[in-house]
């Protein structure tokens, strides 16, 4: 299909990209600020020069010995933002091969410095760990579904207090989502970067929902995005103070106003990433895994 791959080592490498992969759609460029760059970015174009996709590639964490590659593929990219929804079509032929010529390129310059492996996490949607020969090391996560119309209420599921969020948030309430963020993800979020996960969501419908703690403090938050007929949450930022049961108590709570609110709403599917104590929620909430993403390990 005349696929050619480039390394970029430019820091701000994928500000260009974005602009090439937003280009023509009605939404803002996201922000691409963030505390870790990728060491190298792999990019593939058409013959023409058009973007097809970009992977970035991460030095080993201490004491590993294998880069880790994350990969975009603009049409899916594309389709993603303009849905709402993520892609669950299969690959064409093109989008296959972007893949594995993303990281075939990773891999050789992971072999040329050096390293051992290389390592992604994903669903294998592009088929490209069986092409390669990579091997499943471990599933960190998965997707959850429900039928809207024949959900249930569980009689185990607890009353909690629930807010739904509008856009713009109060400055006050975004501070306290920039400190659920941070101690969720690690890395620390400010009040400003708190709006723009808001700001960055599709423009479609959506329902916002924070779990709140006795003293009113958000302990867990969780985003619905509607599209057509289908419910979709990314994620669900649990912090410390969300047990199970309590986000058993969020998940059911967004069911309810989704069945009461949006009632051409007929499938939720929620996106887990290897919390235990959530996919033990969405369980006792009604749902279950009706997709598994793995770790894949490719020996250099």
């Amino acid at each position: 299909m005349g696929i050619t791959v480039e390394y970029q080592d430019a820091a701000d490498g994928d500000v260009r990209l974005y602009e090439e992969l937003y280009a023509g759609l009605p939404l803002p460029l996201p922000d691409t600020s963030r505390a870790e760059r990728p060491a190298w970015t792999v990019v593939a174009r058409r013959s023409d020069g058009g973007l097809l996709g970009w992977a970035e590639v991460y030095p080993p964490h201490t004491g590993g010995d294998a880069a880790d590659v994350q990969w975009l593929l603009v049409s899916q990219e594309r389709e993603r933002l303009t849905t709402g929804s993520a892609v669950r079509r299969g690959p064409t032929g093109e989008e296959r091969e972007t893949a594995g010529s993303l990281l075939r390129g990773a891999a050789r310059r992971a072999a040329e410095a050096g390293l051992a492996a290389l390592e992604w996490t994903g669903p294998d949607t592009e088929g490209v760990a069986a092409d390669l020969g990579a091997r499943a090391t471990e599933e960190p996560g998965g997707r959850w579904t429900v039928p809207l119309p024949d959900w249930r209420r569980p009689a185990g599921a607890p009353p909690v207090t629930v807010r739904q969020v509008t856009v713009p948030a109060p400055a006050g309430l975004l501070a306290d989502h920039a400190r659920l963020y941070s101690e969720v993800t690690g890395r620390p979020y400010t009040p400003r970067d708190a709006a723009e996960v808001l700001r960055d969501l599709p423009p479609l419908p959506h329902l916002t929902l924070d779990l709140l703690t006795p003293d009113g403090r958000t302990a867990a938050q969780l985003t619905a995005v509607i599209s057509g007929t289908e419910a979709l949450v990314d994620v669900v930022f649990r912090g410390a103070a969300a047990d199970g049961p309590a986000v058993t108590g969020l998940l059911a709570e967004l069911v309810a106003r989704l069945r009461r609110d949006l009632p051409g709403t007929a499938l939720l599917e929620v996106q887990e990433h290897g919390d235990p104590v959530t996919a033990a929620a969405l369980a006792a909430a009604g749902l279950r895994r009706t997709g598994r993403w793995c770790r894949y390990r490719l020996e250099l």
